[in-house]
């Protein structure tokens, strides 16, 4: 059962529990129901004597700051007490705003001995007691007086002080003092938290899009070019090169900014950095290694053989602009691979959603507890592998030099060719298959194939002007 200013075992049963005197003891026999005006008329006076009290009590705070609405607790030692039933803890919040000081009841939830890691001797424990209480809302304060103007959602309360002291107590009578402590704490808003970091987490997204470039000076309408910037902010743009979507790097940028995110809001609750689960460090690492080995595939592909390098490079291709990297992408680009349905991507986008969903959800209240079953790690995991292997199967690389080594062909037969006809109709040949290679060529290696280097070169009817390329029949 929750009590508001004592947390007794058996006060229920010593209810009519009387002093010698006849009289119970106001401050520890108050119950629930109690007005909050009378509770704490009836327990002032008691913490006060308390507070005034030597004793060699240590108490400490988990973190910096409270998150409000949560249970925290006070840890006490060493333990004051071997009969938790016989303890009366009394406490009241204080706020001072505005010329007044507000208050609020300690709600007490529970009274534990615990064993915690001896400061002084890492390998030994030491006991002590712990005493988990709720967190009140800056606005449980004189109903809302204590609430902050909206422009300043982002500070903390650091006048307000936690009063809080410690008796035996036993037959409806309050005996010694265990502790008794006036101390400063700061309470964090849940809401005010929550926007914070989604500003946060806005910004840095801006960032990712304002690190694309600046948007090229066009002779367009001021709509148009407002458009264009906007556009630089869709995540398969952010994420992928010259118009093409990549979502093993959408995945890595949700991750990472999903994880921050949650350590920032985590920070603003409660002033700590707090640890990541050994689970979200695999989810990570998962997301990380397949990114990894996307680009290394990707780079695998680009290796033209020598002969054929030196092909292009007769023909001026790598000379050609490079693509525009602020060209559309399209969302679809997340799904198709060479203008098809990917069915390797549609299932790690599906399982990508599904765990991003989770880690929201459970790293609100604790990043350092959020578990992520192995059975969907590995699934995780083969979804990336799966991925990975489809963008190196998908080898664009093999039908880009077969026909290479095919205008390599037509543009000796042209040279060797005397009838006009004949040399017409190769020339038609050559730019058909050149056309195609094109197409292959800028999308492997981001440079844009101007027309007329898709025709016969210059040199064309010089005798040997294309040398054959290794291993050409």
């Amino acid at each position: 059962m929750r009590h508001l200013l004592c947390m007794l075992a058996c006060l229920l049963a010593l209810g009519d529990a009387r002093a010698a005197d006849g009289t119970v003891d106001a401050a520890c026999a108050a119950r629930v129901g109690d007005e909050p005006a009378v509770q704490l008329a009836a327990v002032r006076g008691p913490i006060a004597a308390a507070i005034g009290t030597l004793d060699n009590a240590r108490v400490t705070l988990p973190s910096p700051s409270l998150a409000s609405g949560t249970i925290t607790y006070l840890d006490i030692s060493p333990n004051f007490a071997q009969q938790l039933d016989k303890v009366c803890v009394l406490g009241y919040f204080e706020l001072a705003r505005g010329g007044a000081v507000l208050t609020v009841p300690l709600v007490v939830e529970s009274v534990q001995a615990v064993k915690e890691e001896d400061p002084h001797d890492g390998g030994a424990v030491q006991p002590s007691t712990r005493v988990y209480f709720r967190v009140p809302a800056i606005d449980d304060f004189g109903r809302g007086q204590g609430r902050q103007p909206f422009w300043k959602f982002w500070e903390r309360d650091a006048s307000l002080h936690l009063k809080v002291a410690a008796f035996a107590y036993a037959d409806g009578v309050r005996g010694h003092v265990y502790f008794g402590r006036d101390l400063p704490v700061t309470v964090s808003s849940k809401g005010a938290s929550a926007v914070a970091a989604l500003l946060f987490a806005a910004f840095f997204y801006g960032v990712a899009g304002a690190a694309l470039g600046p948007v090229a000076r066009a002779p367009e309408a001021a709509g148009r070019r407002a458009r264009t910037r906007w556009r630089r902010l869709l995540p398969w743009n952010i994420t992928g090169s010259n118009g093409q979507a990549s979502l093993s790097q959408l995945q890595m940028l949700l991750f990472t900014l999903i994880v921050a995110t949650l350590l920032f809001y985590q920070w603003l609750r409660t002033g700590l950095l707090q640890d990541l689960s050994t689970d979200l460090l695999y989810l990570i690492g998962i997301s990380t290694a397949g990114t990894a080995a996307t680009q290394a595939a990707t780079a695998i592909r680009k290796n033209l053989e020598p002969a054929i390098y030196q092909y292009v490079q007769q023909l001026g291709w790598f000379t050609a602009p490079i693509a525009d990297a602020q060209s559309r992408g399209r969302p679809s680009g997340l799904l198709l691979t060479n203008k098809r349905f990917d069915i390797y991507k549609f299932q790690m986008l599906v399982f990508t959603c599904v765990i991003a969903a989770y880690v929201i959800a459970s790293g609100a209240d604790e990043l350092g507890n959020v578990q992520i079953s192995a059975t969907l790690l590995t699934l995780m995991g083969m979804s990336q592998g799966a991925y990975v292997g489809g963008r190196a199967a998908a080898d664009l690389l093999t039908p880009l030099q077969d026909q290479l080594r095919g205008m390599q062909a037509l543009q000796q037969r042209y040279a060797a060719a005397a009838d006009a006809r004949v040399r017409d109709e190769l020339r038609a040949q050559f730019r058909q298959a050149a056309a195609q290679a094109g197409t292959m060529f800028e999308t492997m290696f981001g440079r844009v194939l101007p027309p007329a280097m898709l025709d016969l070169p210059p040199d064309a009817d010089v005798p040997g002007a294309a040398a054959p390329a290794a291993g050409a029949a």
